[in-house]
């Protein structure tokens, strides 16, 4: 990673952003910062993970579900890596219920994603 480049990871769930931040930590220990951004860690968490860098600081990943997917701008990413996942919900009509499934985002998500790279100067898009 270039070291004046944060990067914007989306995947579809908490779980998924746990596991690849996990190793992401233990492939690129003291190389980079690996946070976390989803509706199940505390504000704190949450506020360190939309605040930029620390002066002097070592290059972020944020590894996001679609929480970072509008309104929020992350100081300093200029590199969005999308997985083109998201979770919705869905009802199931032959067992009468309803549960989250992952399907394919939407081209209006992927385009506000995308948007999360260039909020404030150039940036890139990498779409799995």
């Amino acid at each position: 990673m270039q070291p004046d480049v944060d990067a914007l990871v989306f995947l579809p769930g908490a779980r998924e952003v746990s596991d690849v931040a996990s190793r992401l930590r233990g492939r690129l220990a003291g190389t980079v910062e690996v946070l976390e951004l989803h509706g199940q860690i505390g504000p704190e968490a949450q506020d360190r993970a939309v605040s930029g860098r620390e002066p002097g600081g070592p290059p972020r990943i944020i590894v996001s579900t679609a929480l970072a997917e509008s309104s929020l701008t992350v100081p300093g990413v200029r590199l969005v890596i999308d997985s083109g996942l998201s979770r919705e919900p869905r009802r199931d009509r032959g067992r009468g219920m309803s549960g989250l499934v992952t399907v394919s985002c939407s081209r209006a998500s992927a385009e506000q994603r995308a948007g999360r790279a260039a909020r404030q100067g150039p940036g890139t898009v990498i779409r799995c």
